[in-house]
């Protein structure tokens, strides 16, 4: 991406921008940009391209899958030996201050 260039959709491909300089008596010299030339334009034009082409295929992946879904990837097996690390209090807390402390007795 050129350097101070707007992002013109969120969920593309990443976003890499590169800042070049020189050091001239001891000074960093002014920032010239790395991607500024026709070449990186033909790159992004065909990586927009395809990111456009994954986009027309719909949702997919295991973020859209229900979690009785999850069944490859070793999620559900990840997620079982989470649960044995982490208990879940059933202790009341004081819900107004958001803060997780026990409430006093009155």
């Amino acid at each position: 991406m050129k350097l101070n260039s707007t992002i013109s959709f969120f969920d593309g491909p990443a976003i890499v921008s590169a800042a070049a300089f020189c050091v001239h008596n001891g000074k960093f010299t002014e920032a010239v940009d790395a991607f500024d030339h026709p070449f990186w334009d033909w790159v992004r034009n065909n990586v927009a391209q395809k990111a456009a082409e994954i986009r027309n295929q719909g949702f997919s992946g295991p973020a859209m899958l229900p979690y009785s879904e999850l069944e490859y990837g070793g999620v559900v097996e990840k997620m079982g030996q989470l649960d044995e690390r982490f208990i879940v209090r059933k202790d009341e807390v004081h819900a107004a201050a958001g803060n997780g402390r026990k409430k006093k007795a009155a």
